[in-house]
């Protein structure tokens, strides 16, 4: 099995670090209130972007992609939005607290949860057979 190059580890300071070296400018800020926090979500968020990870691909497959389906999108916050679609243009509303994700592959990885599961199940999104 081939070792992935980017991977969330610690450093001989106990900073979260990737295994390439990249290290989240955060580290060197004097405000001690949640730098390792959001140093390690740095750290997540450049190993999906090294790794190859794209949170839109939901939108940028084949148009005759399967419904449901899922899309996931940066927001103006630094937040990633979760949206869902039961077919071409009906999209099916989410709670806000299940709409709004820290990184890319928390939102990406629920939709998948919903989806599959719908999926599996045979239903639209609203519960109805497909």
């Amino acid at each position: 099995m081939k070792t992935p190059k980017h991977f969330l580890k610690r450093n001989a300071e106990n900073e979260p670090v990737c295994s390439c070296g990249f290290r989240p400018e955060i580290l060197d800020d004097p405000a001690p209130v949640g730098i390792q926090w959001k140093a390690k979500r740095d750290v997540l968020d450049h190993v999906d972007a090294m790794s190859g990870f794209r949170p839109s691909a939901p939108f940028d497959g084949s148009p005759d992609s399967r419904y449901p389906r899922a899309g996931v999108r940066p927001g103006a916050s630094g937040r990633w939005k979760l949206t869902l679609w039961d077919e071409p243009g009906v999209m099916h509303a989410l709670p806000s607290e299940h709409q709004w994700h820290d990184t890319a592959r928390e939102a990406f990885d629920y939709g998948q949860l919903v989806i599959g599961t719908h999926r599996k199940a045979g239903t639209r999104l609203n519960g109805m057979t497909r």
